[in-house]
């Protein structure tokens, strides 16, 4: 996938604390519009290095947290590295309303067929997963998540979910917006995967 072009400061919204709905010539001069929420001017009033050091802060950041928040999580479920990619790829196909196989186990992950077998078979000898035949494909087997794995991950995630949900409902939906095509384009970017050595 191709890298996007980079994001250029006059993409960006801009968010004045003042007024964030209102007509552009009823807000401030640039100069004066800061980032809502934080007192920090916008990256148009900082230099582009610093910008992109403070965001790339930030990702990390996020990152990190996110591999503690996973890390976590496996210990409550007792599983392993691979084990809860392959549940949580089952969770989100359910999610999606699609159906997950072993080949998209041994897709998602990186490994062989053979390997991801043996992944599911764990997970079904744990009761973490259910296969069922596949009316669409005799060769293949549908993956689903137990009921009381998905109780289990639902408790695990549902204070984290709450909490998020809070944060986007103090966003404006010109923040939402722009936010969720940031993430996008951060994911798009993270999809093109590490540069060639």
């Amino acid at each position: 996938m191709a890298t996007p072009a980079p994001r250029t400061p006059d993409t960006l919204p801009l968010e004045d604390p003042a007024s964030q709905e209102g007509p552009a010539d009823s807000r401030p001069a640039l100069r004066n519009a800061q980032v809502v929420g934080t007192g920090m001017p916008l990256l148009e009033e900082r230099a582009p290095t610093d910008a992109a050091s403070e965001i790339l802060a930030r990702m990390r950041r996020v990152r990190d947290a996110d591999i503690a928040f996973a890390l976590q999580l496996r210990q409550q479920l007792d599983l392993s590295g691979n084990d809860l990619a392959a549940v949580t790829l089952i969770q989100h196909c359910e999610a999606k309303g699609t159906n997950a196989h072993a080949k998209d186990i041994a897709h998602q992950l990186g490994v062989t067929s053979a390997a991801a077998t043996i992944i599911v078979d764990r997970l079904v000898a744990l009761g973490h997963v259910l296969r069922t035949d596949d009316p669409a494909d005799g060769r293949q087997r549908i993956l689903s998540l137990t009921p009381s794995t998905c109780e289990l991950l639902e408790n695990a995630t549902r204070e984290a979910d709450r909490a998020l949900a809070e944060l986007a409902a103090t966003l404006s939906t010109r923040e939402r917006t722009r936010l969720t095509t940031l993430l996008d384009a951060v994911a798009e970017i993270l999809d093109a995967g590490p540069a060639a050595s």
